[in-house]
């Protein structure tokens, strides 16, 4: 009996893995004529500066793609050019259609047919099969197999976990369910066999508008680019304003813990010591939902922290002398004088949960992007002798209004407690 057994065990092993063998050679053979690299060339040395992946769909000569591959050029088509590569060795030129920056998509067209368009399907039910295909660091046509490991909890616009090992230039290339129809577009890897893919009908959302339009480029890229960063700071701000957060204490402070699920607060206080002659406190929080601009800019995120500190040692001239070196926020960026202006800083003196506060805020705006902004709100607790309390927001590629609307619910939230 039990060997009989052992037999049907690898007789069914044997048959799953012919299936999957098959099922994989067969969806390689179907689709490998619609699955292109997508190169960024650079017009003047004729060299390519950039890579990835495409696949064709709608029709035969409209590809699609993920924006962060074809950024370089959208940024400065004076300076580069878009081209295809076959896996046949056949290139040619690509004219940019539309585009969408939140999930990373792109949209172009070829001169002429480039293979039977890919469906787009709905994305199958978490543990299903999915095949992922692209050009991995610039080696030839390649396909993987994974797991969908279901959407991302934590991502509002719901990327798909993928366990699968996706490489450098399989980006923006198909992931594919078992009927071979497009479920997602690759778009990241995280490393140890997990990567992530945006759901395929963002990508009908575009190409539904180029329909409309008869497949006509966008005219102005980066208003478009700019009234969609809009939008969504706008809708990310007001999902969090709406929020029910709870409070959490440093110090005599109760203020807003983890505005979202999207949040990740951490604790970077200074170890105590026996002999210090102060306490301090610190709570750093951010989002991670940054939307890639170029190689040196991206925007969206949202960034705040706590800080406290009070002594019963110190006198009060020196314990103001540490307490001015908590007091200070800045925005980590590489952005340049051609991306945006000088910040422009007010200073003045508010009441927040009865308490004196100084306030700064300071704003910056970008120059491509009309509309958006940089901004950094800055309160520290005056007054108290012994005592003082921090609190940093800051929040880059943002609508003005929609960025004090929440600074003042969060410092409306705080509550002193002796």
């Amino acid at each position: 009996m039990l060997r009989h057994w052992l037999l049907l065990l690898v007789s069914g092993l044997s048959i799953g893995a012919s299936q999957a063998a098959t099922d994989t050679s067969s969806i390689y053979e179907e689709v490998e004529s619609s699955v292109y690299q997508v190169r960024v060339i650079n017009i003047e040395t004729g060299k390519k500066v950039a890579i990835g992946s495409a696949f064709v769909v709608q029709q035969s000569d409209i590809l699609a793609t993920n924006y962060h591959v074809v950024s370089e050029y959208v940024n400065d088509p004076d300076v580069f050019r878009l081209e295809y590569l076959s896996t046949d060795g056949k290139s040619g030129p690509l004219e940019l259609l539309d585009l969408d920056v939140i999930h990373d998509l792109a949209v172009v067209k070829s001169e002429s047919n480039r293979g039977k368009p890919l469906e787009i399907a709905e994305v199958p039910d978490k543990g299903a099969r999915l095949f992922s295909l692209g050009n991995p660091l610039d080696l030839g046509f390649s396909i993987v197999t994974g797991t969908n490991n279901g959407i991302m909890a934590q991502d509002e616009d719901g990327n798909i976990l993928f366990s699968g090992s996706l490489n450098q230039g399989m980006s923006g290339g198909p992931t594919l369910n078992e009927s071979g129809k497009v479920v997602g577009i690759n778009v990241a890897t995280q490393g140890n066999s997990l990567g992530f893919l945006v759901p395929a009908n963002y990508l009908s959302i575009i190409l539904k508008r180029l329909s409309k339009t008869g497949f006509e480029p966008v005219g102005d890229r980066f208003k478009q680019i700019s009234n969609q960063l809009k939008k969504n700071s706008e809708k990310t701000i007001k999902r969090l304003s709406e929020n029910n957060w709870g409070l959490t204490r440093i110090g005599n402070l109760l203020v807003p813990a983890e505005l979202d699920k999207s949040m990740r607060c951490w604790d970077q206080s200074r170890t105590p010591k026996k002999d210090d002659l102060f306490r301090s406190f610190l709570t750093i929080c951010s989002n991670q939902n940054d939307t890639y601009l170029s190689q040196r800019l991206s925007v969206g995120s949202i960034n705040y922290e706590y800080g406290w500190m009070d002594t019963e040692k110190l006198n009060p001239l020196r314990f103001y002398s540490r307490y001015e070196k908590m007091n200070f926020s800045f925005i980590e960026s590489e952005v340049d004088k051609s991306d945006v202006t000088n910040f422009a800083c007010h200073t003045g003196f508010t009441k927040i949960a009865k308490q004196s506060f100084k306030t700064t805020v300071c704003r910056r705006d970008y120059l491509k992007y009309e509309g958006l902004s940089d901004m950094l709100f800055s309160v520290a607790l005056v007054g108290h002798k012994s005592k003082g309390a921090i609190f940093n927001l800051d929040i880059t590629g943002t609508k003005s209004k929609a960025a004090y609307v929440l600074f003042k619910k969060m410092v409306g939230a705080f509550q002193w407690k002796s």
